[in-house]
């Protein structure tokens, strides 16, 4: 961020070149030390510009910032137009980056202080005279408050830009999953400005109690969001792509990504993603990171469909197993399992459990006089499966 220039252009055409000449070489250290004073006096840009690589861009935003003025020195008056749309656009990123407006501006004031104390003590050492400096202040000075109204310009015009299509982009989320008709549907996708989406996937948030407030930045601005909203949710035609930033979910959030599918069926997806989520707070479903792709679960989450019946088919089916102690019974629900997915032979058996084949040999012996026929019935074979998946999935019910 930085805060040096005239209000025109004219004053700093009408100093010296030998101002811009003794300056030119510090500027480095100049916008080091800008950088440095901002992070020290603004809380909210300690940490982005106290280390790492957001404090070596902003060093080289100054550095160009600064050479430009500084290039003004001496030569034509440059366009007040062209300095003013400058910090416009430093406001709209400061407002992206979740600063807020008193901090942003601020630090156009905290920079203008330092930068001017280097050029009047660079000024000093070179010599000049007493009204090279009084013309070097009037341009600094007169600046920085045209400088702190573009900024609060910009800053202003990315949060009305925002507000506005947030709230149609709310409506069009509302709507799509509260199961508008295509024609209300139709008519809020033309209002919010976004493209008719031919498929669509909806997510759903999950904060535990305590957990920080969603960062902004995560998603991208054309996305219908809303996480803080009840319930929370989004929705986008691509997800891949505008979703990756979900990876930054701070500790305690959870995010759930529904299948794609035509927008008359958004609520569908949101459902998915939403039991997904609720599946994943109980330990049920696992993931990688703090997004769940539903599309990666889709096993689990049709087997979890309607716990109850799930019980139900597991009591039922697996009550051969019923009367053996807990761990005999998990070597032959084990196997049970390897069985009736590949009709596998004994040593077929031993190499995929990893054992030897007369182990196998004697499990089966001891499946076949539990469940006898079952074994060779193709759609009794389908159920004892989907019970022991179903076993696996609730262990609470086992």
């Amino acid at each position: 961020m930085r805060g040096s220039a005239a209000s025109d252009g004219s004053v700093w055409s009408r100093l010296p070149h030998e101002l811009g000449d003794a300056v030119r070489p510090r500027i480095p250290e100049i916008a080091r030390a800008c950088v440095d004073a901002i992070a020290a006096e603004i809380p909210e840009y300690s940490r982005s510009f106290g280390q790492g690589p957001e404090r070596a861009v902003a060093i080289e935003q100054t550095r160009r910032g600064i050479e430009q003025d500084v290039d003004r020195v001496g030569t034509p008056a440059m366009w007040q137009a062209d300095r003013l749309a400058g910090f416009r656009g430093h406001g709209r990123r400061a407002f992206h980056s979740g600063l807020s407006r008193e901090a942003v501006q601020a630090a156009v004031r905290v920079s203008s202080r330092v930068t001017w104390r280097w050029i009047a003590d660079i000024a000093r050492e070179a010599g000049l005279s007493g009204d090279v400096l009084y013309g070097a202040a009037e341009g600094m000075f007169a600046d920085v408050e045209t400088s702190m109204a573009a900024v609060a310009e910009g800053y202003s015009a990315a949060e009305a830009a925002v507000s506005g299509t947030g709230e149609r982009h709310r409506r069009l989320l509302r709507a799509l999953l509260g199961g508008r008709t295509p024609a209300e549907v139709d008519g809020l996708v033309a209002a919010s400005g976004l493209p008719a989406p031919e498929r669509v996937a909806a997510v759903a948030f999950r904060a535990l109690p305590g957990a920080p407030e969603f960062p902004p930045g995560l998603l991208p601005e054309h996305v219908p969001a809303d996480p803080a909203g009840d319930p929370p949710a989004a929705l986008t035609p691509a997800p891949d792509v505008d979703l990756a930033g979900l990876a930054g979910l701070p500790p305690g959030w959870t995010a759930a990504v529904g299948p794609l599918v035509p927008p008359s069926d958004a609520p569908e997806s949101f459902r998915i993603a939403r039991r997904a989520v609720d599946l994943a707070a109980r330990g049920l479903l696992d993931a990688p990171g703090p997004v769940i792709w539903c599309r990666d679960h889709v096993t689990t989450l049709l087997l979890l469909a309607d716990e109850f019946l799930l019980v139900q088919l597991a009591s039922t089916t697996l009550e051969p197993l019923s009367g053996l102690s807990g761990r005999r019974r998990e070597q032959l629900a084990e196997t049970l399992l390897a069985l009736v997915r590949t009709r596998g032979s004994a040593p077929e058996l031993g190499r995929l459990l990893d054992l030897h084949p007369q182990t196998i040999r004697a499990r089966l012996k001891k499946l076949a006089e539990l469940f006898g026929d079952r074994l060779d019935d193709p759609s009794e074979r389908l159920r004892l499966e989907l019970a022991l998946l179903a076993e696996r999935a609730l262990p609470d019910h086992g």
